[in-house]
């Protein structure tokens, strides 16, 4: 897996100026963790996580405590996870594609994994709390 990026115009163009979506820019991708092996962490780790629930279109925003999925349903709902690489290799080996900028400016890795329905990208704006 590799960074597929002129990082000469992302620096350029986009770094601390605007947003960017950077569609299809790692090659050969292979995502680092499973769902299981992401609940197990969380549980097992108390990772800092959020729940984020979709009832009739709009977005609530829960901290508390996370039990595993099963309670959850199979729809509309997203899980946040915050700091994944500290506790997880195979995070830690992602992050490092992004190595261009030092070690202490680099942000946690955030993870979501979402079932169908629970989908954030374009719900940000509808979200109650964040």
């Amino acid at each position: 897996m590799h960074l597929i990026i002129n990082w000469e115009d992302f620096l350029h163009h986009h770094w601390q100026k605007r947003p960017v979506l950077l569609k299809q820019s790692i090659s050969d991708f292979v995502n680092p963790i499973s769902p299981e092996e992401l609940e197990t962490l969380v549980i097992k780790k108390a990772l800092e996580c959020q729940l984020i629930q979709r009832n009739h279109g709009k977005c609530q925003l829960g901290y508390q405590a996370f039990n595993g999925y099963s309670s959850l349903g199979q729809r509309n709902w997203s899980l946040r996870v915050e700091a994944l690489h500290h506790c997880h290799r195979a995070a830690e080996e992602f992050l490092s594609l992004f190595r261009i900028f030092p070690d202490w400016y680099t942000e946690e890795l955030t993870t979501f994994f979402s079932v169908p329905g629970g989908g954030l990208a374009h719900r940000l704006n509808r979200l109650t709390y964040w």
